[in-house]
């Protein structure tokens, strides 16, 4: 995979000169051009030297909603950031240099991810958290790695580094004279209420719009299909005679359902289809398997699955060139945090707990039996503490907390990283996080949402027929269109199905891996067992059990999936800040929670 462009900007605030940029740079970014305007320090990396009035786009794909824009007009809405910057589709960022200030922004999701330090005597942007907290030399974020350990991803603005965030959504960050400035350029408008029938002709007529447009853009563009729903609707939303002949694809093993249905669909309508085999890693050497773990948590900045990306990227290498239209976004419209009947109930610690326990932490949390004990007990309450805030901030009662809490959190920290990390060397869109259908998905009422109704009922208006054809594992959409108080023996079934194996992975303790993610781990235990100095580092962290790591360069265990993801990453962000056992000793900053377990070097 190509590197995706990127940059760092610092500026002493204080005149004396910010931390040693160069040292860090030819550790994490050996190939970086780099300039210097008296206070201010800016380098670029997989992208043109940086030079005084020119705009650097961080995505391949720019558009403002339904059409393509030029980075002058991005560099035109930066000079003056407002509401018009929220109609960049996500994921979308740039960076901008002008005069003696320096300029970068992220869409109002959040998707493309920016951090920021504001440090004694100087302050950064950049997008690479790890470039950021190797001039920082603050260490680990305890309360960052603790939420890490149970989501597999962050919430809020954390990072795994100490006093290093993100820049929030909708935001922009201004290196100025003064130091940095956050500011948002569009306040996000409260909910209107809107009746289902609208809501789904103006979602209806959004798709459409936005399919043919880009289409005209780009003829030659793949689509992402799979046997769910939301690529199913970016299907029906094209004209049934453009459908002819259009290239998709699945990623996916050959003879799952997933593959199975989307190769049906695609037969009926004569679209030419092509399947990335997720299988096939059985071949690959210990060795090359763990490059590959340690370059995607590296483009991932430690903050998600890099065991799920990598095999993303591997299979990636045999797609097909093209513009890629994906499904992502349309989750924000079905409830996806439902938990209990209560949608109108108040947010309390309990309900928070229960959702935590039942359903954010099921499946890429670390191994019980790989960590302290005491650790795990103080990261759980962390993680619940954090999971907590995000609902009460939304002020909202417990339903649409919960949509906030999917939007706001999981789609920006979880989906938004990955994106992040792939948005800067291919070309991809999301229809579905257009800031309309965002808007019309919010203004909805939790009571239209659940159940996916609404996208149901979308997809009956956009293709009837495609309604009819089986989801992946569940009834075909038209099942879920009924009204809101009639439910189908089919949708019965479908739901205890979901209930029940929910409840047998939450008390059994499994975890759900992702897609060739058991295979790549398998992999990555047998590259420790061949060089297990490979886990010194991880040894006197406070986390992983120094007698667990033995029993895995022994291979008298083997860790799971999400085990072995964050050990990948906090070996990745351990290397970043140039840490060792041998010296910076308490290299782990405290956590704002409580001093939590005692945190040895790692």
């Amino acid at each position: 995979m190509d590197g995706a462009p990127g940059f760092v900007a610092v500026r002493s605030t204080t005149g004396a000169p910010p931390p040693d940029l160069d040292a860090a740079l030819r550790r994490l970014q050996p190939g970086a051009a780099t300039a210097t305007a008296g206070p201010l320090r800016i380098a670029t990396w997989n992208a043109p030297a940086p030079v005084p009035g020119t705009t650097l786009l961080l995505s391949q794909e720019v558009r403002r909603r339904d059409r393509a824009a030029s980075a002058a007009e991005v560099g035109q809405l930066l000079a003056w950031p407002g509401e018009a910057l929220g109609e960049m589709l996500p994921c979308f960022g740039a960076m901008t240099w002008t005069g003696d200030r320096v300029t970068a922004c992220t869409d109002a999701l959040g998707f493309q991810h920016l951090y920021v330090v504001e440090a004694p005597g100087w302050s950064g942007v950049s997008t690479s958290a790890r470039v950021l907290a190797a001039l920082v030399g603050r260490g680990l974020d305890a309360d960052g790695v603790a939420v890490q350990s149970l989501l597999g991803w962050q919430l809020h603005d954390r990072t795994v580094f100490a006093g290093v965030h993100k820049l929030s959504a909708g935001h922009t960050a201004t290196l100025a004279p003064r130091g940095l400035r956050q500011q948002a350029y569009a306040e996000r408008q409260a909910p209107e209420p809107i009746t289902m029938d609208r809501a789904v002709r103006l979602a209806r007529d959004l798709l459409r719009g936005y399919l043919g447009a880009y289409l005209d853009d780009h003829p030659d563009a793949v689509l992402q299909l799979t046997g769910g729903q939301d690529s199913r609707l970016l299907l029906s939303a094209i004209d049934r005679r453009r459908r002819v002949g259009l290239r998709c694809m699945t990623l996916g093993v050959p003879g799952s359902v997933d593959v199975e249905i989307a190769g049906r669909i695609a037969r009926s309508a004569g679209m030419r289809h092509e399947v990335i085999d997720l299988g096939g890693l059985d071949e690959l050497a210990p060795e090359e398997a763990l490059r590959l773990a340690v370059g995607a948590a590296g483009r991932l900045e430690a903050s998600a699955d890099p065991v799920a990306r990598a095999v993303l990227d591997l299979a990636e290498t045999g797609a097909a060139p093209g513009p890629r239209i994906s499904g992502l976004g349309g989750e924000v419209a079905r409830g996806f945090y439902y938990v209990g009947p209560r949608g109108s109930a108040e947010v309390t610690a309990r309900r928070s707990r229960r959702l935590g326990d039942w359903r954010m932490f099921a499946n890429e949390a670390v191994d019980p039996a790989a960590v302290d004990p005491a650790w795990s007990a103080w990261a759980r309450e962390v993680a619940h503490d954090a999971v907590h805030d995000a609902l009460e901030a939304s002020g909202e009662r417990w339903f649409a907390a919960t949509d906030a809490l999917y939007l706001d959190q999981r789609m920006q920290r979880w989906a938004g990283v990955t994106e992040s990390a792939v948005a800067g060397s291919r070309r991809v869109v999301n229809p579905m996080l257009d800031d309309r259908f965002i808007g019309i998905a919010r203004d909805l009422a939790p009571a239209d949402k659940r159940g996916a109704r609404f996208l149901a009922r979308l997809q009956v208006a956009l293709d009837d027929e495609l309604a009819g054809v089986p989801l992946d594992h569940r009834p075909p959409p038209r099942t879920y269109a009924a009204s809101r108080v009639t439910s189908t023996p089919a949708r019965l079934r479908s739901s205890a199905g979901k209930l029940g194996r929910k409840a047998a992975q939450r008390l059994g303790g499994e975890r759900r891996p992702p897609a060739g993610g058991a295979v790549l781990t398998e992999l990555l235990a047998r590259r420790w067992q061949e060089d297990p100095a490979m886990l010194v580092a991880l040894a006197g962290s406070g986390v992983f059990r120094p007698s667990w790591l033995d029993d895995v360069a022994a291979g008298r265990v083997a860790p799971t999936p999400g085990t072995a993801a964050l050990m990948v990453n906090l070996g990745v962000a351990i290397d970043a800040m140039d840490v060792r056992p041998d010296r910076d000793a308490d290299h782990i900053a405290r956590s704002t929670r409580g001093s939590g377990p005692a945190f040895t070097q790692f």
